[in-house]
């Protein structure tokens, strides 16, 4: 599991470097996520859809602040 510690930053910045960690990963790769940007719970899941990643989890209220992402795979 990679993990992309972007406490402290904002829009769009934490998204960047998720985009960083996923091109450095192999397919089915889990990625961590850290940010507390608000922007995040909106832009995350966005993204994820529009390129095809799986969205494992959101921020809850065990991790507020922690999305997890897996890779998608090949085709």
């Amino acid at each position: 599991m990679l993990t992309v510690d972007a406490h402290g930053l904002s829009c769009p910045e934490p998204l960047m470097l998720l985009r960083a960690a996923v091109r450095r990963s192999e397919p089915g790769t889990l990625i961590e996520l850290y940010s507390e940007d608000p922007v995040s719970l909106r832009d995350v899941p966005a993204y994820c859809e529009f390129i095809g990643h799986e969205l494992v989890s959101l921020p809850d209220a065990e991790h507020p602040h922690r999305f997890v992402i897996k890779t998608k795979a090949v085709s």
